[in-house]
């Protein structure tokens, strides 16, 4: 049995093969047939992957009668050395999950006319939680409307389709209904792509009808496939279309000016949204309203400006609500300003977490110098610094991409004040 694989495949890594229900997995016609088998790949990461390789060129490569190829993990792939096409043509990567559901991945290829359109298409899919959890290692953010996460409108399944550079293609997603538990149930769901190049993800394409529930099986077709090459991860994930990741907030922010608070923020599109709430806090727990915008639902490039008089002395702590016509809502990241009152106390530090940076601000009447310290919750310190803060209003990034989610404690001091704070990192 092993010879007959050996004619047809080859690995790059080893390794494990493991067969369930009852095999008839036989060479016919230089073909893989599949007849209630079930291959299971085990063991492959990102960062050390396994590969299923398939140097049939032809679409019928593998045939599938029943049984299929269970991933189930980023670094498990199959990669297929697909050939010159004349036609349009499809190929059917056949996976499933555990024993039962049969969701295969499509990949149409277009006609010859696109020089080395032979050349390897690697495949892997693998369930999440409803977090979306675990996410394909190269991305780094769900980001939604305002900044909030947008878990709640993606499918809890991920896929990575990696190709040659100049491969013309869409492709058909499938997904188990169960996997289905976002706030936009029935759908429509398009396919999105993470790009690796800008850290962002690109625009939907193809569609498809929500289903849920166990035994059900639900898929998305025509998601046109941006290839980044067959070296570079290209991961994918299905969203609501009327959501889409990200809907995205370009800017969020708050400063003073003749003792009055302005709070801006720009969004670069806005689809299907019925109002945004701005709000406001002076401990993060209790929120009120303190203006209420109408989107401009387009496309295009949205700025927004609230000018107000804050009574309070204390910071302020501000976020956006964003309410959508389908009843959902999504909840900014939140933003801090020094009050805009006469009486506030002339020299103060504090600093926010915002999106894998921690911005500390800071308000001096002299130039100071600012030495800041970030702590784990064991005590052990992981970052440190220091930065000339020049008089008046000042705001210093530092860049924390790299840190895991968690409870970090941040200090900062000049000789004119010292600030202590819990910041939380959850992406």
């Amino acid at each position: 049995m092993f010879k007959t694989y050996k004619k047809l495949f080859k690995t790059s890594l080893i390794f494990c093969l493991s067969i369930g229900g009852f095999l008839s997995s036989t060479a016919q016609n230089n073909a893989l047939v599949l007849n209630g088998a079930v291959v299971k790949l085990n063991n492959g990461t990102f960062a050390s992957p396994i590969y299923l390789v398939v140097n049939n060129g032809s679409n019928l490569a593998i045939i599938r009668n029943s049984g299929h190829i269970i991933s189930e993990s980023e670094g498990n792939y199959v990669r297929w050395m697909t050939s010159n096409v004349a036609v349009a043509t499809s190929y059917v990567f056949p996976f499933g999950f555990s024993t039962t559901d049969y969701i295969p991945v499509y990949f149409n290829k277009t006609p010859v006319g696109v020089v080395n359109n032979a050349s390897a298409v690697t495949v892997s899919t693998w369930a999440t939680n409803a977090a979306n959890l675990a996410w394909a290692n190269t991305v780094t953010n769900m980001v939604g409307l305002a900044g909030a996460n947008a878990t709640n409108s993606a499918i809890d399944r991920n896929w990575q389709i990696m190709t040659a550079s100049n491969v013309t293609a869409t492709t058909n997603l499938y997904y188990r209904g169960v996997e289905n538990t976002t706030a936009y149930a029935v759908g429509p769901f398009s396919g999105q792509e993470w790009n690796v190049s800008n850290s962002d993800w690109m625009t939907p394409t193809g569609t498809g009808v929500g289903v849920t529930g166990a035994g059900t099986i639900g898929n998305s077709t025509g998601i046109t496939v941006v290839p980044y090459g067959i070296s570079t991860s290209s991961p994918y994930i299905l969203s609501a279309t009327s959501a889409p990741l990200p809907i995205e907030l370009v800017s969020f922010s708050a400063y003073c000016e003749s003792n009055q608070t302005h709070v801006k923020w720009t969004n670069a599109s806005e689809i299907n949204v019925w109002n945004m709430e701005l709000q406001k806090s002076l401990d993060m727990n209790i929120w009120s309203t303190i203006y209420i915008a109408q989107p401009s639902n387009t496309n295009s490039t949205t700025n927004y400006n609230y000018v107000y008089s804050e009574t309070s002395n204390s910071s302020v702590y501000y976020r956006l609500k964003t309410n959508n016509n389908d009843g959902s809502s999504d909840v900014s990241a939140i933003i801090v300003n020094q009050s805009c009152s006469a009486e506030l106390a002339s020299n103060n530090l504090s600093a926010f977490y915002y999106y894998n940076v921690l911005n500390v601000l800071s308000q001096f009447e002299n130039d100071a110098t600012v030495t800041y310290s970030l702590y784990d919750v064991q005590g052990k310190r992981i970052l440190t610094g220091q930065y000339v803060a020049g008089k008046g209003e000042q705001m210093v990034s530092l860049p924390i991409n790299d840190l895991s989610n968690g409870v970090y404690i941040f200090n900062a001091e000049s000789n004119a004040t010292f600030y202590n704070r819990k910041i939380i990192i959850a992406r």
